[in-house]
């Protein structure tokens, strides 16, 4: 029977008909060609040109079912990708809009004899993460990218983190070695009572401080010849009502040793060291400080009452951390339940045990409860492993919790 002219009533109504979606069971795979019925697909199966691709699967088969299988697995993974995402969504959803195509590549005709195999297949091969429901299975796609984009970033943050404690470490041996080498020749130093003989007695205080016991020449301006000019001590600014060096004394003055106040003691005492040192500090503060805290394996409270009154202050363990804010907690009695980070707060432990620090300078690292201070809000933290193990710190509640 030949084809109709084209343009008339019967060609266009043909040509309407193909484009719709036939019957899966009409259609040839090797052949790719779709029949309306089965009197068409039987004469397609006796048709000379179908024996010749028989022949040609017969040669190589496992080839051909190799080929199918790929771009049906290929072209439903990218369906997935690109209209669903990672969401969680039925399969058989997925299915039947990836069949909507009329070109698609049929199942038949792959290694997968049905739908539940190939959801069970992508879940076993880690492509996607599967469970099944009331309404069948269900499929979420896991985005390979992102994971090693992930796993990147955490190789970077603990790269970093290692030169940090490094450097930390050689800090610390600076400021330890500074101050072996300073030993005993830091001077301690007293405030003393000032006392006068005279009421209008004037004071005098000795600048040179008995580092350089060298004589010079005030009247010529010129040192010593044993002296060399970088060892010559600083000339103390005269005062007006002071007689000059060539003027004799009117009113004889008392000498006494200079004194320095605790807190001119105390900066007095600040290496170069110990600045450099409360930098990094501070860099570091500023570096791990974050808007979440939550970690596997802390103890927290519960402070919302959206969960009913007999989970109002419960206590649990965080067992996995969904996202950066929530988290899988399991309470006391042995109930789990998904938990935003503002519905929970730290708890804090009796002295002694262990804690973790959730946030700041030290965020990831195990420390040991030494006291707390309640006027204000902090505790002293004593670190338990890691290069800074034994430094003791201070936090505030928020920044550490009780460890399970």
């Amino acid at each position: 029977m030949g084809k109709h002219e084209k343009g008339s009533s019967k060609d266009l109504a043909n040509r309407t008909k193909s484009k719709g979606l036939q019957k899966l069971k009409f259609f040839c795979q090797m052949c790719q060609k779709q029949c309306r019925d089965a009197n068409g697909f039987k004469c397609h199966l006796t048709s000379e040109a179908h024996q010749r691709q028989l022949l040609l699967f017969a040669e190589n088969s496992n080839s051909y079912l190799r080929q199918f299988s790929n771009d049906f697995e290929k072209n439903f993974m990218q369906l997935l990708r690109t209209s669903y995402g990672t969401k969680r969504v039925r399969a058989n959803e997925v299915y039947n809009a990836f069949i909507k195509d009329k070109g698609h590549v049929h199942m038949n005709s792959t290694v997968w004899h049905s739908l539940t195999g190939f959801v069970q297949y992508l879940g076993s091969s880690g492509k996607c993460k599967i469970d099944e429901g009331d309404k069948g299975w269900y499929i979420a796609y896991i985005d390979q990218e992102a994971l090693i984009r992930k796993e990147e970033d955490q190789r970077k943050q603990q790269q970093e983190k290692d030169d940090e404690e490094r450097h930390m470490q050689i800090m610390d041996g600076m400021v330890q070695r500074g101050k072996e080498l300073a030993g005993d020749d830091e001077h301690e130093y007293e405030a003393t009572e000032l006392i006068r003989d005279t009421p209008d007695q004037k004071i005098q205080l000795d600048l040179n401080l008995g580092i350089l016991d060298r004589k010079l020449d005030v009247k010529s301006g010129v040192a010593s010849a044993k002296i060399s000019i970088f060892d010559m001590p600083k000339v103390k600014k005269e005062d007006p009502d002071e007689p000059g060096p060539s003027q004799p004394s009117r009113k004889s003055g008392k000498k006494r040793s200079r004194s320095r106040s605790p807190a001119a003691k105390k900066f007095s005492k600040k290496s170069a060291l110990d600045e450099i040192k409360e930098m990094e500090e501070r860099k570091k503060e500023r570096k791990n400080r974050k808007d979440y805290w939550m970690r596997e394996g802390i103890v927290v409270k519960v402070i919302t009452k959206s969960l009913g009154s007999e989970y109002y202050k419960a206590k649990g363990v965080v067992r996995k951390v969904v996202d950066d804010y929530t988290a899988q907690v399991k309470l006391d009695d042995g109930t789990v339940v998904k938990l935003d980070q503002e519905h929970v707060e730290t708890v804090i432990p009796s002295l002694g045990r262990q804690m973790m620090i959730v946030n700041g300078a030290y965020r990831g690292q195990e420390a040991t409860l030494e006291s707390i201070d309640e006027k204000r809000f902090s505790l002293r933290l004593k670190i338990a492993s890691g290069p800074t193990r034994g430094r003791q710190i201070d936090v505030p509640y928020e920044d550490a919790s009780k460890l399970a």
